[in-house]
């Protein structure tokens, strides 16, 4: 992986952002200055931090270089930066000698020989004058210099003005330009910069020599405003002869720069990147472009978006991602609002309770308030959230920006899907039981035995579900030559699932899945994937058969159906007859040695025996009955349970049954069996049978919950005990 420094460039052969005509144009302006006196100048290079100032000087600096026809016209270039200084005065120290030592080591022995011992007279003198330490280490180094300049009398103070004049004459008589560059003062503290700008005060009439001063303008002018009450933009113009403006970055060169980056990132993918070239667009213009403005603003992007798509690509969004990391880099406080507020903008539950409130507030204004607090642009926050997450978008009226269509959205891995969003923010891949590698495996790769064994694997660590939304989610990319497969392994093991989330049962949820995918495969294949499925029919895969019949049977508009619906034919009426018949069949053959209270859907499964088969059905039934306490545990196991808000019970459709036996008779049976029988009944039949009585003798108020039965059934226990 390569990262993107801010290294600046050095020639105009690196320039991509076209600052090259600038730079030359800055380059030229210094090489043909000209004054009569010969007197300094001062130039100011005004650029915003990371627009790019360092790039232009170096640039202009090579061109400076090319422009000079021989030594004596080629300027000398002192880079200066002043990092490491104890006071103003010290640093002007440390400036004159910078200079005598760029001088001697120029290699021009004239310009040494004129320039040099005056600059070196000058600086010795200016070391002579600085204050002398108490204590430390710098005293020798005072003391040297004092003996240097003024030999055995200690006391006689260097003249500096004299010294000065002639390091002025030698600079004239040299007539050789020296261009001093002092870069980066943005970044130097408050008092830093004050100090610089002394400096420069005070040394920038030397005759020949040009300072380059760059700077972003705002900085500087707070800091030299910050003493004195001074106005720092007044100071400036005082100091600075002739300034420059840095041209405005065109933003479509900048756009070049980072889709190029971009572009060489998703090159070192094997598969390459998907991406929505619609959705790319909308996201772009609205959470990345508002806020790249400096090429140092792309680089540090991309320096932190290839890390982390480079460890997640298999499980996000590269549109979210990217869009995700520049608030994170660029926008840090919207970036950590977002994380914070996971229910304002993702779909979810909690997001529905807060939409659905009747007291709901005006969210535009309350956003907008929170993010001016923050220090926010609220109008690019607003923009930058709703392409994310078209749930806020609604909810802030942002209309333009809610799609419809958002069903996909754990399929694409996008951050508005609640199982998504933390991995965009959180950067744990601890919180995916189930990778998203593995279960592309299983729809493009593994055989059917491999498929089997590690489906059968993810459900024994309670993964199933998870892995069940994921391939839900991905339905529209199992490919043709691949949905049998798929198909008849979760048939297979369904009846081994596990698992429920929002109310929907993992067996549940597997026969929706399977019955979407076999709605995808030719007619004639669709048969043979039902018989094969339910060829080794158990009593759990009977009620599976159940509900894909029911299913197609409403399809045709029949049981009961209101319509037709086209899409859920998934076979002809005559192999739905022939259907039928085999699903007696299995029923028939299952109760030979099995129960019908063996049977985990006996409600749906008799329902469809009925319809399917009247005199079979009832002769079964007939048999049944002659024990009274199977009469019972029919009503039970084709009792319904209800669920409200934290609590649960049991409803009881007698009329379905009345042909075979009698609400009164129920309720008979159960109020005058022997309370000591009560143990031949099951937990769970005990408390239905406690919910009958209760529903029964209350028309009024049929919804008892299962704890109000339960006080009935520990009644009947303690009634047992007494007997």
């Amino acid at each position: 992986m390569r990262y993107f420094t801010d290294r600046p460039i050095d020639s105009v052969e690196q320039d991509l952002l076209g600052r090259a005509f600038f730079s030359n144009q800055f380059a030229k302006a210094i090489y043909e200055y000209k004054d009569k006196d010969k007197d300094g100048l001062v130039i100011g290079l005004f650029g915003k931090w990371g627009s790019g100032k360092t790039s232009v000087i170096n640039m202009s600096l090579n061109t400076l270089n090319e422009l000079a026809v021989d030594d004596h016209n080629k300027p000398v270039i002192m880079k200066f930066s002043p990092w490491n200084y104890t006071n103003k005065d010290n640093l002007i120290s440390i400036f004159f000698q910078n200079l005598k030592h760029k001088i001697d080591n120029k290699g021009n022995e004239k310009l040494k020989k004129k320039i040099g011992k005056a600059l070196s007279n000058y600086s010795d003198a200016l070391d002579a004058l600085l204050p002398i330490p108490t204590c430390g280490s710098g005293l020798v180094a005072i003391l040297k210099t004092f003996i240097k300049v003024q030999g055995a009398n200690l006391m006689k103070v260097a003249d500096l003005d004299e010294t000065r004049k002639i390091l002025e004459k030698a600079l004239i008589e040299a007539d050789n330009k020296i261009v001093v560059v002092i870069d980066d003062i943005d970044r130097l503290t408050g008092s830093q910069i004050r100090d610089i700008f002394q400096l420069v005060k005070q040394v920038g009439d030397f005759p020949n020599v040009i300072y380059i001063l760059a700077m972003d303008r705002e900085i500087v002018c707070k800091a030299l405003s910050e003493k004195d009450g001074i106005n720092g933009d007044e100071y400036l113009e005082k100091i600075i002869q002739v300034p420059f403006e840095l041209p405005e970055l065109k933003n479509s060169k900048l756009h070049n720069v980072f889709f190029s980056m971009l572009d060489k990132f998703i090159d070192s993918f094997k598969n390459g990147v998907d991406w929505d070239n619609n959705y790319w667009t909308i996201i772009f213009e609205n959470c990345i472009k508002p806020y790249i403005n400096t090429l140092r603003d792309v680089n540090r992007v991309m320096n932190v978006f290839q890390f982390k798509y480079g460890a997640l690509y298999e499980e996000t969004s590269f549109e979210d991602m990217i869009a995700i990391t520049t608030i994170e880099v660029l926008e840090p406080k919207l970036y950590r609002w977002i994380c914070n507020n996971k229910a304002a903008v993702c779909e979810s539950i909690e997001h529905e309770v807060l939409s659905d409130s009747d007291i709901r507030p005006n969210y535009r204004e309350k956003y907008q308030n929170e993010f001016e607090k923050l220090g926010i642009d609220s109008e690019k926050a607003m923009h930058c959230i709703s392409a994310l997450f078209p749930v806020f978008a609604k909810d802030i009226n942002e209309y333009k920006f809610y799609y419809k269509k958002t069903s996909d959205s754990r399929g694409k891995m996008r951050a508005l899907h609640e199982d998504k969003f933390e991995l965009y923010f959180a950067f744990d891949l601890n919180d995916i039981p189930v990778s998203r590698n593995i279960i592309n495996a299983c729809i493009y790769e593994f055989d059917r035995d491999t498929t089997l064994r590690l489906i059968s694997e993810i459900n024994k660590k309670g993964n199933i579900i998870y892995f069940l939304d994921e391939i839900k989610s991905l339905l529209d990319n199992i490919p043709n030559n691949r949905t049998d497969l798929i198909a008849s392994v979760l048939l297979n093991l369904h009846g081994e699932f596990k698992g429920e989330y929002r109310f929907i049962d993992a067996k549940i949820l597997t026969e929706q899945i399977v019955f979407d995918i076999i709605g995808r495969l030719k007619i004639e294949e669709r048969c043979k994937i039902i018989y094969s499925a339910f060829e080794n029919i158990d009593t759990d895969k009977l009620g599976t058969m159940a509900r894909i019949i029911k299913r197609i049977e409403h399809a045709y508009g029949r049981l009961g159906a209101d319509y037709e619906k086209e899409g859920g034919k998934l076979i002809t009426l005559e192999e739905l007859q022939n259907l039928e018949k085999y699903f007696v069949e299995k029923i028939k053959k299952i109760l030979n040695s099995k129960s019908i209270f063996d049977f985990k859907d006996v409600k749906l499964i008799f329902y469809l025996w009925e319809n399917f088969d009247k005199e079979g059905a009832k002769d079964y039934i007939k048999e049944l009955f002659i024990d009274k306490n199977n009469k019972l545990k029919f009503i039970c196991a084709t009792a319904s349970k209800w669920i409200g808000s934290g609590e649960s019970g049991w409803d009881f459709n007698i009329k379905q049954y009345s042909e075979y036996i009698t609400k009164e008779e129920v309720y008979k049976l159960i109020t005058e069996f022997d309370k000591k029988e009560v143990s031949d009944f099951s937990s769970i039949e005990q408390i239905k049978l406690a919910s009958f009585v209760l529903n029964y003798e209350n028309q009024e108020m049929r919804h008892f919950n299962e704890e109000q039965a339960l006080e009935l059934v520990n009644e009947w226990k303690q009634e047992s005990k007494s007997i």
